[in-house]
C-alpha cells in the first residue's frame, strides 16, 4: 500500500473509538480490543475494518462516504 494512502486512511479512522488505525511501513496496523493485525493491501483492509466493526458501522460507513467524496476509496 502506498504510504501517503495508508496515512489518509489511518485520518480518516482517528475518530473511530472501537478501532485505532495507524499507518505502519507501507500498511495499516489495526487495533481492536486488545488484538492487532497488520495489512499491506487495501482490499484486504476493508473487508476486517467492514466485519469486525460491527458496532462502529455508522463510523466506518461514515469514512467511507467522506473517502469517496475525495476520490480516495480503492
Amino acid at each position: 500500500m502506498n504510504s501517503q494512502r495508508a496515512q489518509q486512511i489511518a485520518r480518516s479512522f482517528s475518530g473511530v473509538t472501537e478501532l485505532q488505525v495507524e499507518p505502519m511501513s507501507g500498511g495499516l496496523l489495526v487495533r481492536q480490543h486488545g488484538h492487532s493485525c497488520y495489512f499491506v493491501r487495501e482490499d484486504c483492509f476493508w473487508p476486517f475494518v467492514f466485519k469486525t466493526a460491527a458496532a462502529s458501522r455508522h463510523d466506518v460507513a461514515e469514512i467511507e462516504s467522506k473517502m469517496a467524496e475525495l476520490k480516495l476509496v480503492a
